[in-house]
């Protein structure tokens, strides 16, 4: 009996520590990317960063000492910043990390220039006197003016639906409007930047004065004052932590920025906590969602449309398109075999395309001489992921002919209305566009048929597209 005791206690000690073992490989499994080139970063003071172009920081540890505080501000191409650690990021007491909007101008400074935003946010609106009006807030959120006078200006706001709250993209808030009247005018406040902060093993606040903030700027200045010029403060940015543990008792902050009389307080912004072990104790506002689950750390920045579809020939008559084409009508890029019988099917991929209605796909055929012919697809399976679709095209014989590709998607009810307007007009579809041997593009058609690539648009009309096909994703998942 004592020996059977013994080989049942074994047994559950092994199972125990087998448990334990495979608790701590995966805690050891999500990896922040960090090569860590840029060595330990240790503040002890108080520290001002420019933003470098890509915002992306690859440390080993993070540690912000007693009372220390690093400041983000703003570089040349505004990325939020993505600090990426292999080991600890740890915040003692009184330690403060920040990427807060600035207030905007005063009464006493002509023109009144709206705040500058955080690292990833945007600008306030500039202030107005009549007749002049003011000016909007910038960003996908930005505070609107009051058209008929300077007046009061709408406050800035995250501008995206509740259902955004995986922050990819990575981006701020949008700055308030500015306001004014005959005596005097204020500018609006700027949005609160954006930080993604990743571990691969820990991130801790140590006390209760830990800080992370990314608030709106205010409207007017503190020296300036606002009296009734009714400016708007700009609106929270966004706060995303990632690590297999989130411990403590710390502040997270991403709030409005406040008004002058007659104006609106910034909305707040986001905040994220994704961790295997989230045991962070402390005081959040706005309420940050939360994952057991550590998504995907995407170091680009602000904004990413990496999730935007895409469209290729993959192959034609059963022949792969080589690496490298060149499109011309005198040299081939691709010969189909003597005999080979028409119509010959022409293969397509896509990724983060919508299957079936109402996407339509199609096979552009552009001969030599004679107008060019558009084929429809004959099938179109997979996922919005990644999709396969064929066409059963009639080439000339003996003739050199161009073969593109073209996919449209027609917009229809809320997914309409994320997309930003052209010039005041609504977008109608989306166009992707692809040729051999050069990535494929993505087009907004209007309801009168302009058309304008994604590259012409404004940072906060990009960041618009790339969260309506977001939320366009997770429907169809």
């Amino acid at each position: 009996m004592k020996v059977q005791r013994k080989c049942g206690w074994s047994q559950v000690a092994i199972i125990v520590c087998s448990l334990v073992w495979a608790q701590t490989a995966l805690s050891q499994t999500f990896s922040s990317g960090s090569t860590g080139a840029d060595g330990p970063l240790s503040v002890t003071g108080s520290q001002t960063i420019t933003v470098r172009p890509g915002g992306v920081y690859n440390y080993t540890t993070v540690t912000i000492g007693v009372g220390a505080i690093l400041n983000y501000v703003g570089g040349t191409d505004n990325a939020p910043v993505v600090i990426l650690a292999t080991g600890d990021v740890t915040l003692l007491a009184g330690a403060v990390i920040s990427v807060n909007g600035d207030a905007g101008q005063g009464v006493t400074q002509v023109p009144t220039i709206g705040g500058t935003g955080g690292p990833g946010g945007f600008r306030g609106g500039n202030g107005g006197v009549t007749p002049n009006l003011a000016a909007a807030g910038q960003g996908p959120g930005g505070g609107q003016p009051v058209a008929a006078t300077p007046g009061a200006g709408q406050r800035g706001t995250y501008g995206t639906p509740d259902a955004f709250v995986s922050l990819i993209p990575l981006f701020g808030g949008s700055g308030g409007a500015g306001g004014g009247s005959s005596t005097g005018q204020a500018a609006g406040g700027g949005g609160g930047g954006a930080i993604l902060i990743a571990s691969s093993t820990r991130i801790s606040f140590l006390s209760t004065s830990s800080t992370i903030r990314a608030n709106g700027g205010n409207s007017g200045s503190a020296t300036g004052g606002c009296f009734s010029s009714s400016a708007s403060g700009g609106s929270g940015g966004a706060i995303r932590l990632v690590a297999p543990q989130i411990v403590g008792a710390g502040v997270l902050r991403a709030i409005g920025g406040a008004p002058c009389i007659g104006g609106t307080a910034g909305g707040d912004g986001r905040i994220r906590l994704e961790g295997s072990t989230t045991e962070f104790t402390g005081s959040a506002i706005p309420v940050p969602s939360t994952s057991l689950s550590l998504g995907a750390v995407s170091p680009v920045g602000s904004p990413v449309l990496a999730n935007v579809p895409t469209l290729a020939i993959a192959s034609i008559g059963g022949q792969a398109l080589p690496s490298t084409t060149a499109a011309s009508y005198f040299v081939p890029d691709l010969t189909l075999p003597l005999g080979t019988a028409n119509p010959v099917p022409v293969a397509l991929s896509a990724t983060n395309t919508p299957v079936g209605a109402p996407t339509a796909m199609a096979v552009r055929l552009i001969p030599q001489s004679g107008s060019w012919t558009d084929v429809p697809v004959t099938s179109h399976t997979g996922t919005f992921a990644s999709s396969t679709a064929s066409a059963d095209v009639t080439f000339p014989v003996g003739r050199v002919s161009v073969v593109q590709a073209i996919a449209s998607f027609t917009l229809t009810g809320q997914t309409a209305s994320l997309f930003p307007l052209i010039d005041g007009e609504p977008v109608e579809r989306v166009m992707v566009a692809a040729t051999p041997g050069a990535p494929s593009t993505v087009s907004l058609v209007t309801q009168s048929g302009r058309e304008v690539g994604l590259d012409q648009l404004r940072a906060e009309d990009r960041i618009r597209v790339a969260l309506a096909w977001e939320m366009l994703r997770e429907a169809s998942n």
